[in-house]
């Protein structure tokens, strides 16, 4: 099923602290795996619940390649990147 594309301001504020450009190998491979987390069955086999502070929750795929981490929610209509990381999360569970 595809899904609708958020990129919050959170996100796109990681990508800038991150320095990602799209076109770059390391931009090419968030692209990927957002288009990857967009038309797939959600969660992901590798995605885990991570905790986002101070109350929120929200899964978790790795960049492939890369040591990014998206985090996102979804619903049957549309995925939100709500963050982007240079560290990997600690799962809840």
């Amino acid at each position: 099923m595809a899904r609708r594309l958020e990129l919050t301001p959170s996100f796109r504020a990681g990508m800038r602290r991150l320095g990602i450009e799209s076109g770059t190998p390391v931009g090419q491979a968030l692209v990927a795996t957002l288009r990857s987390v967009m038309t797939r069955e959600l969660p992901g086999p590798l995605d885990y619940q991570a905790a986002i502070p101070p109350t929120r929750t929200a899964w978790v795929r790795r960049v492939t390649g890369c040591n990014l981490w998206v985090f996102y929610t979804f619903d049957d209509a549309e995925v939100r990147a709500v963050a982007l990381t240079g560290a990997p999360p600690v799962p809840l569970f």
